[in-house]
């Protein structure tokens, strides 16, 4: 499955930002995000705030699992690969 550059942009954009880091520390969709310390647990519900106004639609904060927030590849699967295959379809 294909990402979408423009959300994959915002996501990483989102992250570089609140973490104050470099874009170097986030150069591809692989690279972990929490194992580098570039989010902490306490952003995930502002992280997911802003998921939600990326998708226009809540996330169901029940089924979340943790591991969704390993990189942006994980993100993108989660939250917006359902959604992007919905569309064309």
């Amino acid at each position: 499955m294909e990402e979408d550059p423009k959300i994959i942009g915002e996501l990483r954009g989102w992250i570089l930002e609140r973490s104050g880091a470099g874009e170097d520390r986030l150069t591809d969709n692989e690279m972990p995000i929490l194992d580098e310390g570039l989010l902490s647990s306490l952003d995930i519900v502002e992280f997911i705030l802003f998921i939600e106004s990326l998708r226009g639609e809540e996330v169901d904060i029940e089924n979340i699992e943790p591991e969704v927030f390993t990189n942006l590849r994980t993100l993108y699967e989660a939250f917006f690969a359902e959604k992007s295959q919905a569309s064309v379809a």
